[in-house]
């Protein structure tokens, strides 16, 4: 028996071909990615000259966001400003999460500049500083880390050392999954669409449909423990048996659905009794966004064995990291070595130490959970009895709202992915920034710097107050 390309652990296809947000390429299209094509029109001279020069040297590989694409010049805290001066709320942004321009970040870096940066082959004490400080935020057992430059880097490298430690090829992921750009992680995030072909050794498991709210928290968790011991036997009958369950402890590509705490926990039971390994990606839910605590696989109680961090991590300037039982890095370094150039440079390591001194001393995580709900128990409040409101979940300053077409072929609410766009674009003409998430792209998502203060908070729900007064949430 073998496993078919994008069949999923329920048996279904994990891209069907008439989903929302394809072309009839079967690429699938980026959630609020600026048009190309049908776009230029819209824009002033000025914007469209801008466009054309980045078309012609750039092309149209990387998407650019909004109808209207923003020229940003400079950032402050969770403001970006552009060319005119004009000032945008980034409620979207979690590169910077502890703000943009942050001025201890700037003064650790050229700090350091100053000094030396080059690879980590010689005895250096930056690499060793953050790396003692990074992992006592980790329990006992995650007592290795090694460095790279980006969280897609961070989930290639563990999947290979799965693939080594366990001497399996499976994997699972849930079915809008995103883990990176890599070869290897590309191939197993479905939610690039069918432009990119799954792996055959993936299987992939629905979780959105139980995760959005509404049912009793034992079965949510029975049936997701059920859902992925599916997968499992699929991967084994296959030959490919299971290295490694890879989960985004957010989920934010299928939704944000922080629901249901433990049940990740539950999959890292059954995942060690099958011979596999909990890879927990932290490059969107990690580095305190969540509130809670420090990491997300904590608010899951999850005995994880590998955990994966990015973006974050350095507040703008390039790095990623792996950490990891010693018993499964021992394994990859009995057969292999690994070796990154830039991965652990001093100067990457002096900005992600401001980016700790700073959530410590700024206590951001305890900041994010009192923030984040306060802006989610304000727009609940806002928005209850909208038609196009289809609910809110949130962990601390990761906000997923759901837009409703206000029902679907059984008369129940449905997403509504071209609703979501027009919310997100007209918020933009407020200069407010925010995104989509989920499979259609009918999920609004809000993750904006870990310093939103108050003042940017009441800014975001007055704008949302006056898309309410115009009709954009029904």
């Amino acid at each position: 028996m073998s496993l078919s390309r994008g069949e999923s652990a329920r048996g279904g296809s994990a891209r069907g071909g008439s989903a929302q947000g394809e072309s009839a390429s079967g690429k699938k299209q980026v959630s609020n990615a600026f048009d190309f094509a049908q776009g230029m029109k819209a824009l002033n001279p000025q914007e469209r000259a801008l466009v054309e020069r980045r078309r012609r040297v750039l092309g149209t590989l990387g998407p650019l966001f909004y109808d209207r694409p923003i020229h940003v010049v400079r950032g402050e805290g969770a403001h970006l400003f552009d060319a005119q001066g004009d000032d945008f709320l980034d409620c979207y942004n979690n590169v910077a999460c502890v703000g943009h321009a942050n001025a201890k970040v700037r003064e650790a870096v050229s700090g350091q500049l100053g000094l030396q940066d080059t690879h980590s082959r010689y005895l250096q004490d930056e690499v060793l500083d953050y790396a003692e400080r990074l992992l006592w935020h980790f329990p006992a057992l995650l007592n290795r880390v090694s460095f790279t430059n980006s969280g897609s880097e961070s989930n290639d490298l563990a999947l290979r050392m799965a693939r080594v430690y366990t001497g399996h090829q499976g994997v699972v992921v849930t079915s809008n999954a995103y883990h990176g750009i890599t070869s290897l992680v590309s191939s197993v995030s479905p939610s690039f669409g069918t432009g990119v072909p799954l792996a055959p050794f993936l299987a992939t498991v629905e979780v959105s449909d139980l995760l959005t709210g509404g049912l009793p928290e034992a079965e949510i968790r029975a049936t997701l423990l059920s859902r992925f011991q599916h997968a499992f036997r699929q991967l084994h009958a296959a030959g490919y048996g299971v290295s490694a369950v890879l989960l985004d402890q957010i989920f934010s590509s299928d939704g944000v659905l922080p629901g249901a705490p433990g049940w990740v926990d539950d999959i890292a039971d059954a995942v060690h009794k099958v011979g596999g390994i909990l890879i927990a990606d932290e490059v969107q839910s990690g580095f305190a966004r969540t509130g809670d605590e420090f990491w997300g696989f904590e608010r899951h109680h999850a005995a994880v064995d590998v955990v994966t961090m990015g973006k974050p991590m350095g507040n703008g300037i390039p790095t990623g990291a792996v950490v990891y039982k010693e018993a499964v890095g021992d394994a990859f370094a009995e057969s292999t070595r690994y070796f990154n150039t830039f991965g652990g440079n001093p100067v990457s390591m002096r900005a992600a130490g401001a980016v700790l001194d700073q959530i410590e001393d700024m206590h951001l995580q305890s900041h994010a959970k009192g923030m984040g709900d306060f802006i989610s128990t304000e727009l609940e409040s806002l928005l209850a009895g909208r038609s196009r409101f289809g609910g809110i979940r949130h962990a601390g300053l990761f906000i997923g709202i759901d837009i409703s077409d206000g029902r679907d072929s059984s008369g129940c609410p449905g997403g509504d992915p071209q609703a979501a766009r027009s919310i997100i674009n007209r918020l933009r003409d407020e200069r407010v920034l925010i995104s989509a998430a989920g499979a259609e792209g009918s999920t609004l998502k809000l993750r904006p710097p870990l310093v939103f203060t108050q003042q940017d908070a009441e800014r975001l729900l007055e704008s949302c107050e006056l898309l309410c007064s115009e009709g954009y949430f029904g």
